[in-house]
């Protein structure tokens, strides 16, 4: 084991530096803002935000992970199921947001009618790709409400003009139930034709409507890689912790002044300040471990869901058949200590 750590620390003079290959920046803003508050620094961390991995698909970060491109990823807690599932197993080290900042929205026309999760039935919904988190989670919502599988109508599922789709299906009275994250969420309520259905941006709503708190974002490394380098892990959840303590603490726009510059090169400033802005409230807040009983509802959440036949949906569908021993998904080791001795 020793070797192992030592192979990927490098010592100069008296401080010890450990690279670290961090892939997911795109899926959150948080490990630029622990770059840019210097907290991998502070940790002892040398680490590089990787946008691309040299796999087939982005989906399968887990098998760079095992590979050794990647030493880490930032991404939804329900990867760690498909890993699992595929052989490719990873585990998770740490919960940063606990609601997966998706809102229902049910057309205004219709919505004396549908209230419930058990109204979805005979419905025209559009909620993107059967293997995405939307689906997902409109399909368990149903399944919740005892509606079998395919008791409503997945429409406008393609993401090319996606946006412009489902508002003409809206207008034209074609789309009754819309589920989507932002900015999706904002250009639909601007038509003044929707109203939230059911809200899960934030912990206590995402409770109320799902009985749980759902595990979005996280940090998650090999099984082999925290056996091998615990001391790397610990300092990587250390920086986490030190910057959700950070964004628990500070205005929207103190975060985004400690964004690296270089985070928002090539992007609409704006549109991306309003972002993340809309993010904030999906951060877990205060505890960042993970709960039996929130992993249980993400397992139950993907078990319930319709996967398609496309190659992203097959690897993802794996995880809808395969048997969980909870208890082997997440660490709390990590955090726990983290969280006690950081102030």
């Amino acid at each position: 084991m020793q070797q192992a750590t030592d192979s990927k620390t490098a010592t100069h003079g008296s401080k010890a530096t450990s690279k670290v290959n961090l892939s997911g920046p795109e899926a959150t803003f948080i490990p630029h803002l622990t770059a840019g508050l210097g907290n991998f620094e502070r940790e002892g961390l040398d680490v590089t935000l990787i946008d691309e991995i040299n796999q087939p698909h982005d989906y399968m970060m887990q098998a760079s992970l095992h590979s050794g491109e990647l030493d880490a990823s930032v991404h939804w807690f329900q990867h760690v199921l498909y890993g699992v599932a595929n052989d490719l197993p990873v585990k998770a080290v740490m919960l940063l947001n606990d609601a997966p900042e998706v809102t229902v929205l049910v057309a205004n026309r219709v919505k004396d009618e549908i209230k419930t999760g058990a109204d979805l039935k005979g419905r025209q919904v559009a909620e993107g790709a059967a293997f995405a988190t939307k689906s997902i989670l409109t399909n368990y919502i149903a399944s919740r409400a005892g509606l079998p599988l395919g008791s409503y109508d997945a429409v406008l599922s393609e993401s090319e003009g996606r946006q412009e789709a489902v508002i003409k299906g809206l207008k034209d009275g074609k789309v009754d139930v819309m589920t989507f994250q932002e900015p999706m969420t904002s250009a639909l309520r601007e038509t003044g034709l929707v109203s939230t259905l059911f809200d899960l941006t934030n912990k206590e709503s995402t409770v109320s409507v799902l009985g749980n708190p759902y595990p979005a974002q996280c940090v998650f490394v090999t099984p082999s890689f925290i056996e091998e380098h615990p001391d790397v892990v610990q300092r990587l959840v250390n920086a986490f912790v030190r910057t959700m303590r950070f964004l628990n603490s500070h205005s929207a726009q103190e975060i985004i002044d400690k964004l690296p510059a270089s985070y928002f090169e090539g992007k609409n400033r704006a549109a991306e300040e309003a972002k993340i802005t809309s993010k904030l409230p999906s951060s877990a807040k205060g505890d960042y471990r993970f709960t039996p009983g929130a992993v249980s509802l993400v397992i139950d959440a993907i078990q319930s869901a319709p996967f398609d036949n496309s190659d992203e949906g097959e690897f993802r569908g794996r995880a809808g058949k395969a048997k969980f021993d909870v208890s082997s998904l997440y660490t709390n080791e990590f955090v726990e200590r983290a969280m006690a001795s950081i102030t």
